[in-house]
């Protein structure tokens, strides 16, 4: 009887270490799943250049990441879909001086609807909106306005991806935000 215990509790284990050791090296990707087709960004906002940002940046990352191969469309086994939704800037931090409100900093807002598409068991994975958003002030350099533009922790100097225009650095802020939220949901899909 004792031997019989044993022997299911390896089982068990045995089972166990091997479901682990799958799930770790494969993800959550589902298994037929091995490409993504990125279907062109279509831009429903006023902001055109938001279109080649964000479409740089997510091709950028799929292929940093390995994580599916980019390829045509009649090849692919899925589809994503970005669609803009909306670019807005708002004031972030105003002054009072001299009778009239200043705005001194400004906040970008993004917002995307995504949506992954699994040709062969032809369902959708995800259908999602994001919003993100970076701070930028009014100096002619985002390495030098003294903000944390995209929230984390990081000053200027400090921060890597604080290089440039303001607005054009806190569009590409943004979009890194956005794909990168991409990215999870792509692989924690189950």
């Amino acid at each position: 009887m004792k031997l019989i215990k044993y022997l299911i509790y390896l089982n068990f284990i045995f089972i166990m270490m091997n479901s682990c050791v799958f799930y770790s090296t494969k993800g959550t990707i589902p298994s037929h799943i091995n490409s993504i087709y990125i279907q062109p960004i279509l831009n429903k906002s006023s902001d055109q250049e938001m279109t080649d940002i964000l479409d740089q940046s997510l091709n950028n990352i799929l292929i940093s990441e390995n994580i599916l191969e980019i390829i045509n469309y009649e090849d692919a086994d899925s589809k994503i879909e970005v669609t803009i939704l909306e670019v807005i800037d708002i004031p972030y931090t105003i002054s009072n001086e001299n009778e009239f409100e200043d705005v001194n900093d400004w906040k970008l807002s993004v917002k995307v609807n995504v949506v992954w598409l699994d040709f062969e068991k032809g369902e959708t994975l995800f259908d999602n909106n994001i919003s993100e958003w970076a701070i930028y002030g009014t100096s002619l350099d985002i390495n030098s306005d003294g903000l944390d533009n995209d929230g984390d922790g990081l000053i200027d100097s400090e921060d890597s991806d604080e290089i440039g225009v303001p607005r054009d650095a806190a569009k590409l802020i943004a979009a890194n935000k956005i794909v990168e939220k991409i990215l999870i949901r792509i692989t924690s899909i189950w």
